[in-house]
């Protein structure tokens, strides 16, 4: 989570740096000397990032390092989010002026006299808050050097290596798919040409037992007898060849006489040789643990190496991404499933009631039982626990333990608004890829990245492979729990609380999350919520009408706001100060109206309206300069207002009605999407589904470089009339174009 935020505020910090000097510094003189300062000390601090959150779980000391810093980027951020806006408000007050002087005597709409800069902008009040933030850095940089710290281009990694033991009384649940993986290891001889070496995998989540299958395989009494040499090799994250290459002519040679070869002054082609030279007729059986690299090229020279063992000969790879499968050409592929719950009692109480008596363990059964599910099937979760509940003695500490399943239901919801800002929104700031710059592109590589590495589980998918939904493990939840420790809140709104005041528990609580169950009204007041930079308000549809009050202004640095669910009377015009904010979701919400004032929310990037029952969206909408996710899927709007045809940073469009009539100076027609020129993904509907050939002309579907979706929503129930609406558009061939009905 630092070093996302470091990353983010460098990328932000530069992008600032270039548009203050587009306005020839005409915002803020004489800091100069603050940015470089905050650029090396970011910069410094950044490269160690890595050891320091790894080592945080061993050194409170670093975690209490990890979390100033942590403030002081959010501050920072705050700051530097207050000079940009400064700096677009500049920017289009001056654009404001010069369309004044072009049409004079209209009454321009677009900036209200509050947006006036020398109104607004309080240029001292920055240049001091930057200077404040720097004296902090500067003591945070001084004190990473007592941690020793070691920059991530040394750094090696600290996972201890698996080896080919496992205790075989301990291993549960596994019987069936050893007996299956077995089975495919000594079967298929006799029909199997020369050089021929086939591939198994398994595959799953880490934790989930993968290496323990592999060891209790291999040493399995027939296995032994079967093949003539067994090699295991730990791979790890970085797959290194000639490491790789090395410990397989250990295991053919025997340690002696792989010592006195040298093996380090040979050279990668040298081992390769080596190994076909040492296999050459024997009959193999290879086991690499924890693959984690899918480049092809170091595979093929690696199988070229093995190709002239005898036929039968094996390789078991264990592995938690399906592209390292793929990669290897595996022939089968056993993928592990979680352990029921039965057996991961049995796991755990194994190591729980080590050294207890029969009434001791009579006494904690029921509770164990209950902390067994935490593990979601995971025995390396169940063996953990199990682990850690040995030195609990009493009832009440293994309650304790048991107590933290309340925050499964209420992280899963947090995780999924999160997902949906990290992922699919880019509405959290911390996605950066060099490769791309479209965040919305990275971030959707970022959630394949961890789904190829089994970091969600019962995963649901669309025809055409995307993920459509996933659940995320307890073990990950209560890990994710710990990493925020007091950053995170949950409060529960129960129908007869009275006077509800929501007081956060620390200073530090950055990001809360109200359940309101049905009937219960939405809170009054937050107490403590300067810092607060999430809220999310999840509340059933029956409920009585609600005023918001206070609620959504309290917390001035607010980038998230959601209020799914629920009827409110309406949104106080101060939500327009909340300047930093990225992310606006009212889904389902009986909101019937938005402020004119949500216009003024110039780092607005992601609006989401869905099945909401608004009447329309504000005039004023192409004030949000940054809005690059646009939802309003479900709604009944009485027309869209045809400024949306002029927020060019728009990447997704969905559940807006357009027109055909160009000449309607306040409806957003189909031609006004020619400036949308970085649309990704749009789905519209067209008036009486009637497509008007100048219009669509006028769209310019065509040259949309970057589309890659459109849905059309209309009365076109024919191929034929379906393949007319596709001619008039003439999006690119390249995408898909459907008509849902």
């Amino acid at each position: 989570m630092s070093d996302a935020l470091v990353s983010a505020i460098l990328q932000q910090l530069t992008t600032i740096i270039y548009r203050e000097l587009e306005q020839e510094g005409k915002l803020l003189t004489g800091v100069g000397k603050e940015i470089k300062s905050l650029r090396l000390n970011l910069e410094s601090i950044h490269a160690l990032l890595d050891d320091a959150e790894e080592r945080q779980m061993k050194d409170k000391s670093i975690k209490i390092w990890l979390e100033s810093l942590k403030e002081v980027c959010y501050d920072l951020e705050d700051v530097l989010d207050e000079w940009n806006t400064a700096l677009l408000k500049m920017q289009l007050d001056e654009a404001d002026q010069k369309n004044f002087s072009l049409f004079k005597g209209k009454v321009c709409r677009r900036f209200l006299p509050c947006f006036r800069c020398g109104q607004f902008v309080q240029r001292h009040d920055i240049t001091l808050k930057m200077k404040d933030i720097n004296e902090r850095l500067d003591e945070i940089a001084k004190d990473k050097d007592r941690y020793q710290l070691i920059p991530r281009k040394v750094r090696q990694a600290r996972r201890v290596e698996s080896t080919d033991f496992t205790e075989v009384s301990k291993l549960h649940g596994r019987d069936e798919v050893k007996k299956d993986l077995i089975d495919s290891l000594l079967c298929g001889n006799s029909d199997e040409i020369e050089n021929d070496v086939k591939t198994i995998s398994i595959v799953g989540m880490g934790g989930i037992g993968k290496t323990a299958l592999a060891q209790l395989v291999y040493n399995d009494g027939a296995v032994m007898a079967h093949f003539e040499k067994r090699i295991w090799v730990f791979v790890s994250e970085v797959f290194d060849l000639s490491r790789v290459a090395k410990a397989i002519i250990v295991g053919l040679e025997g340690p002696d006489h792989a010592s006195a070869l040298n093996l380090d002054s040979f050279t990668l082609q040298d081992l390769l040789e080596k190994i076909c030279k040492d296999i050459e007729r024997k009959k193999v059986f290879l086991v690499l643990d924890d693959v984690r690299t899918d480049e092809s090229k170091s595979w093929e020279l690696l199988n070229q190496a093995l190709s002239l063992a005898a036929p039968g000969s094996r390789i078991l790879l264990t592995t938690r991404k399906n592209t390292v499968v793929q990669a290897l050409k595996s022939f089968t592929v056993f993928n592990l499933k979680e352990l029921t719950e039965d057996v991961c009692w049995k796991i755990l109480s194994q190591e729980a009631f080590m050294g207890r008596g029969d009434e001791q363990c009579k006494n904690l059964e029921a509770i164990g039982k209950n902390i067994a599910k935490k593990c979601s099937g995971l025995p390396l979760a169940a063996k953990t626990l199990g682990s850690m509940l040995r030195s609990k003695k009493t009832r009440e500490e293994w309650t304790n333990i048991l107590n933290s399943e309340i925050w499964k239901l209420d992280l899963e919801a947090v995780f999924a608004s999160l997902l949906l800002s990290y992922f699919e929104l880019p509405s959290a700031g911390y996605l950066n890829s060099s490769q791309n710059p479209e965040m919305e592109i990275t971030g959707v590589e970022h959630f394949e990245c961890l789904a190829a590495w089994s970091f969600f589980q019962d995963l649901e998918k669309y025809e055409d492979g995307s993920i459509r939904a996933c659940k995320i493990p307890d073990m990950v939840l209560d890990f994710a729990r710990f990493l925020m420790g007091n950053e995170f809140m949950v409060k529960e709104v129960h129908p007869h609380d009275d006077d509800i005041r929501i007081e956060l528990s620390s200073e530090k609580t950055h990001h809360l999350l109200v359940v309101l169950a049905e009937n219960a009204c939405i809170p009054t007041s937050l107490v403590g919520a300067e810092k607060l930079r999430s809220l999310s308000i999840f509340k059933s549809d029956h409920a009585e009408e609600d005023k918001t009050g206070n609620l959504f202004i309290q917390p001035k640095h607010l980038r998230s706001l959601i209020f799914c669910g629920g009827n409110i009377n309406g949104f106080p015009e101060e939500v327009g100060n909340l300047i930093h904010l990225k992310l606006l979701d009212l889904s389902r919400s009986k909101l019937k109206r938005l402020p004119e004032a949500i216009c003024r929310l110039f780092n607005l990037q992601s609006l989401i309206l869905r099945e909401c029952s608004l009447e329309r969206l504000p005039d004023e909408i192409e004030n949000l300069v940054n809005l690059r996710y646009l939802d309003t899927t479900g709604c009944d709007f009485t027309y869209y207002p045809k400024g949306i045809g002029r927020l060019t940073s728009l990447r997704t469009l969905l559940g807006i009605v357009v027109s055909c009539d160009h000449n309607d100076d306040k409806k957003f027609s189909l031609g006004d999407l020619e400036n949308l020129c970085h649309l990704r993904f749009l789905a519209l509907k067209v008036e009486d589904g009637q497509i008007d050939a100048n219009e669509a002309r006028r769209a310019k579907l065509g040259r949309m470089a970057h589309l890659e979706d459109v849905k059309l929503y209309g009365p076109w129930k024919l191929q034929t009339e379906m393949d007319n609406v596709i001619k008039v558009l003439d999006p690119p061939l390249r995408i898909n174009v459907t008509f849902p009905q």
